[in-house]
């Protein structure tokens, strides 16, 4: 029976080391080799830094190809960096433009239907999505909405409700949702409206959260489920760059699609590759998109690739793990560097807290940490609250901290991506 499949493609994930590496190399010689000869962006770089698509024979070679700013692949034109007629561009779409305006992205079927919709499909059935599902949307994206009648689920389209969250929260739960698709940020609003609107999560069919967009510290992951029930599993890709990597049931850091994505860590200051364990700005290559290909991109969010250890879930790939946030979001507080999710990590276990808060930036090297966050409404004692928030952020991060509680309801809630850094 369809739900009884282990692996959504069998052979490839559990492919052997070393057949997986030959499979690496030749869709790298290959479309390096393309990219060289389709586009006039890929062969002025190749030729300005002294490089031929012959050199590149092994994934040792990887490093020899120059990297590519995420700046400079977006603003170049669209003529440079398309390598294919536009007649045969199939799907037009865009990156999210969390760091500046949009890049518009164009993709071949092929591109559309293995690189993403496959891809999203395989990452899907790692999370542990089956047919038996009914996947309510949060977010329109094409390969997201297509993926559930891909695996054989049933399918809750962003359209239900038009829009409207509580119409949503409604409908889920009338429809017996198991799982919700979208940012985790938005799963927590739709927790914290159903609670409003009398809907018991945790007593609903709802079991599964597919986060995607951005991250959610792992103590905020235990308090919702705590809570609400439902557990939240890592997913992380990017439309620049292509579906990655996936966590399955067993957790441990996020499976791979390494036969189609090549990732590497670099120190972002001196652009030096780091080793497994080292923790840095992530490198991509993807080897099977074509309409604009995607090599050595530096992709600006940092993590980290994981020693090697056998998962009990049967697959080979390496693992990537969580997604600490993006270069842009890093902080610097009286000499230290944290990102957002560290403070949220240290947030999570406090009791007393809801889940939105902000951390207020005056200035690009602050001396203390200042951040906003919300209180249940059950909390009587305010300054030992405030007391304790500052304390386990001291604690956790070693810096000085100042804390505003506001009651609940107080920071306004993202519809899209949670803004976690504001303009003081």
């Amino acid at each position: 029976m369809e739900q009884e499949r282990k692996y959504w493609e069998p052979e490839i994930e559990t492919m052997p080391a070393d057949k997986l590496r030959k499979l690496q190399e030749e869709r790298l010689q290959e479309i390096v080799a393309y990219a060289y000869e389709r586009t006039k962006f890929y062969r002025r770089k190749y030729d300005e830094a002294g490089v031929k698509p012959s050199d590149i024979n092994t994934l040792d070679d990887l490093a020899k190809l120059p990297l590519i700013e995420d700046s400079e692949i977006r603003h170049a034109p669209m003529e440079d960096k398309l390598s294919v007629p536009w007649e045969e561009v199939y799907q037009c779409c865009s990156s999210s433009g969390t760091t500046g305006f949009p890049e518009p992205l164009a993709l071949t079927k092929n591109d559309f239907q293995i690189a993403c919709l496959d891809s999203v499909a395989r990452l899907a059935w790692t999370i542990g999505i089956r047919p038996s599902d009914r996947v309510q949307l949060t977010m329109g994206l094409p390969c997201l909405s297509q993926m559930p009648p891909l695996i054989g689920a049933n399918t809750m389209g962003e359209q239900a409700g038009r829009g409207n969250l509580d119409n949503q929260v409604v409908l889920g739960n009338m429809m017996h949702v198991t799982v919700l698709l979208g940012m985790p940020s938005i799963a927590l609003t739709y927790f914290e409206r159903a609670k409003e609107l009398g809907v018991d999560i945790k007593e609903s069919d709802l079991r599964l959260i597919l986060g995607v967009g951005e991250g959610l510290a792992e103590s905020y992951k235990n308090k919702a489920k705590d809570e609400y029930g439902p557990v939240f599993r890592d997913y992380y890709g990017a439309s620049t760059f292509g579906e990655v990597a996936s966590e399955c049931d067993f957790g441990g850091g996020m499976h791979i699609c390494a036969d189609r994505v090549i990732l590497e860590v670099i120190d972002p200051k001196t652009k030096q590759l780091l080793g497994l364990g080292e923790e840095g700005e992530l490198v991509g290559t993807n080897l099977v998109r074509r309409a604009i290909p995607r090599i050595r991109i530096r992709i600006e969010d940092v993590a980290k690739m994981l020693p090697y250890e056998p998962c009990p879930c049967g697959r080979t790939h390496p693992k990537l793990s969580k997604i600490r946030g993006r270069m842009v979001q890093l902080l610097c507080v009286s000499g230290k560097e944290f990102f957002p999710i560290d403070v949220e990590e240290a947030l999570g276990g406090i009791l007393g807290l809801g889940y939105e808060y902000q951390i207020i930036r005056d200035k690009p090297e602050m001396s203390r940490l200042k951040i906003k966050v919300e209180y249940k409404p059950e909390v009587k004692d305010l300054a030992a609250l405030k007391n304790r928030v500052e304390e386990e952020l001291s604690q956790a991060l070693g810096v000085d901290s100042e804390a505003e509680l506001v009651p609940k309801g107080s920071i306004g809630r993202a519809m899209f991506k949670a803004q976690r850094v504001i303009a003081a």
